[in-house]
């Protein structure tokens, strides 16, 4: 006698989409914000180990610390070559926060 395959198919309703919204617990928010900020540090050494890219990370903490990371390069000589390289083609950009606000909004339009 010869088995037959049977397929049994799952019920279930796979990943779930869940909605994004500020934490308001604060142990809660601390703990995602520490491992979040783990894995997006971890991304951006990859990214340096892998590609050969300098990379800088700069996270500021819901309790206002902040945090840098880098590649091969440091965050600072990162920060002066795209200062100084933004400023050539922009003068209205002065410092980095307004470089990043300027290319957000070059990148719109």
């Amino acid at each position: 006698m010869e088995g037959t395959a049977t397929l049994v198919k799952k019920k279930s309703s796979g990943r779930k989409k869940i909605e994004i919204q500020k934490i308001q617990k604060k142990t809660n928010l601390q703990v995602t914000f520490s491992k979040r900020r783990r894995g997006l540090l971890k991304k951006a050494a990859e990214l340096s180990a892998l590609c050969g890219a300098d990379v800088a990370v700069l996270v500021q903490s819901p309790a206002g610390k902040v945090f840098a990371a880098n590649g091969r390069a440091s965050v600072n000589s990162i920060i002066d070559r795209y200062v100084a390289g933004k400023a050539s083609s922009s003068s209205s950009c002065n410092d980095v926060v307004n470089q990043i606000d300027c290319q957000q909004e070059e990148e719109k339009m």
